[in-house]
């Protein structure tokens, strides 16, 4: 018989530790296609430490910021499910724990990158005219210029060095164009390499990784006796490559209005077009095109199942059903 058992421990900026082991309920979610992983965790009934009030009132124990640390699994396993801050408490009772994982660093502070001596305005024409708007422009940067612009600033030194982030990109040398931020936060920027790049960000642990959909930054297999381990198969099915017809068009789009076409997949097959800002080199948006028809056409089930929590999975993970 399988015996659930989860923990969750709280650990404060001072280092103080509480541990709960009885938890009424717990729900994580995690996903590349969603840029913070979060856990909403509830406990069975108001608690409190020597007649404090453990997260409300004007003196609570715990609050937002303060370090989560959950695990679980079928006793006597304990695997880490989830690692991150609290970002919210309820104060209803039952009481209601929301957390973020490390994602919820890079939306503390903002930076600017390239630096402003590095950015050129082009205040009058060739013929000497002053320009209503002037030109704005700047080299060309990398994914990996961008990330270490983030991890070298310095509002860093009070969020990401001290909790040990690092981060992992799938192609260091990405040209981003002439991507300029100003007064952003990461987290926003995050944001705009998904809908200008195709490119996902997402946190496992305390690594931060950036790349396309199918560029996992570890990859695992499990596998699932469907007989034994199966609770809900119902939608899931299987598909052939060979029987998915998708074109892909990319449209590069320009600052100056101009665009850069290009092609991917099945001449016959269904159309669907996707826009990428500022985004010049041809070869570059190739690589995005054909990254959204590999996110289609594939051999395998498409779907999803309901299933015990063990093995344990993570996105990006490939599960064998048998």
């Amino acid at each position: 018989m399988l015996r659930p058992v989860a923990y969750v421990t709280i650990t404060k900026s001072d280092g103080s530790q509480t541990v709960f082991n009885w938890i009424n309920y717990i729900e994580i979610s995690k996903s590349y296609e969603h840029l913070t992983g979060t856990a909403k965790v509830i406990l069975p009934k108001r608690i409190t430490d020597t007649g404090l009030e453990l997260f409300s009132g004007a003196l609570p124990i715990f609050e937002r910021g303060d370090n989560v640390l959950i695990e679980g699994g079928y006793f006597p396993n304990r695997y880490t499910l989830f690692e991150g801050f609290v970002s919210k408490v309820s104060a209803r009772i039952p009481v209601e724990i929301d957390c973020e994982d490390y994602m919820y660093l890079f939306k503390q502070f903002k930076f600017t990158y390239p630096p402003p001596s590095s950015i050129t305005i082009q205040k009058f024409s060739k013929t000497g005219k002053l320009l209503k708007y002037p030109k704005v422009s700047s080299a060309n940067i990398t994914l990996k210029q961008l990330f270490d612009g983030i991890f070298h600033d310095g509002d860093t030194n009070d969020y990401l060095t001290p909790n040990g982030v690092d981060y992992k990109l799938a192609d260091s040398t990405m040209s981003l164009g002439q991507l300029r931020v100003t007064e952003a936060t990461p987290a926003d920027v995050f944001d705009k390499l998904r809908d200008n790049y195709g490119l996902f960000t997402y946190m496992r642990g305390k690594t931060i990784y950036c790349g396309f959909a199918s560029d996992a930054v570890q990859t695992n297999e499990a596998e699932y006796v469907i007989e034994r381990v199966g609770i809900n198969m119902n939608d899931l099915d299987y598909q052939q490559a060979k029987d998915v017809k998708i074109r892909v068009q990319a449209v590069g789009m320009l600052p100056n209005g101009t665009k850069v076409t290009v092609n991917a997949g099945d001449d016959d097959g269904e159309q669907r077009t996707y826009h990428f800002y500022n985004v010049s080199d041809q070869a570059m948006l190739q690589k995005m095109a054909t990254e959204r028809v590999n996110q289609y056409k594939y051999t395998g089930f498409r779907g999803t199942f309901k299933t015990f929590g063990e093995p344990q999975l993570q996105h990006g993970d490939r599960c064998r059903l048998t």
